[in-house]
């Protein structure tokens, strides 16, 4: 099982990876059936097809499912910056920004996400409730992302754009 500590630096890696525009992740955040959650709905079913298609599967789950979410998200905001505003681990800690456990096998916390958005030239600067529950091995089985509906449509909007 994963430590708050170790979690807590591969959560920071990731950011700072994700912040380098780089892809890379650490071995063994993900396994490759890590599920990702947007506002209550599972990737799979956003991406139009069936989403019990292998195919779609291979694409919206681990480490593939991430990398093709931080591309899709990097397109749509081309300066995009991600940052959680505590870094120390407070597993007691009220404060909804702070990472904090939520049960033997959950962290909770937000990410701030800012940026401009392709197209418009709109500033986005937004908060990202994000619950990452873990398998009994220690890497993320789920991910889940709750963003204001209306910051989600305008990310979408400008991810279509050339």
């Amino acid at each position: 099982m994963a430590t708050p500590q170790s979690l807590t630096a591969s959560i920071d890696r990731v950011i700072e990876y994700f912040n380098a525009r780089r892809l890379d992740l650490p071995d063994g955040f993900f396994d490759r059936r890590t599920q990702f959650v947007i506002n209550g709905a599972p990737f799979e079913t956003l991406l139009g097809q069936s989403p019990t298609d292998p195919l779609i599967l291979m694409l919206a789950r681990g480490p593939a499912g991430f990398r093709f979410t931080a591309k899709a998200l990097q397109h749509a905001i081309p300066d995009a910056k991600v940052e959680r505003p505590s870094t120390q681990v407070d597993l007691a800690a009220p404060h909804p920004l702070s990472l904090r456990a939520s049960g033997p096998s959950a962290m909770e916390f937000a990410l701030r996400l800012s940026g401009t958005l392709r197209g418009s030239g709109e500033a986005l600067h937004t908060l990202v409730s994000v619950v990452l529950r873990l398998s009994e091995a220690g890497s993320v089985a789920v991910a889940e992302a709750t963003i204001e509906s209306a910051a989600l449509e305008k990310i979408r909007t400008a991810r279509l754009l050339p």
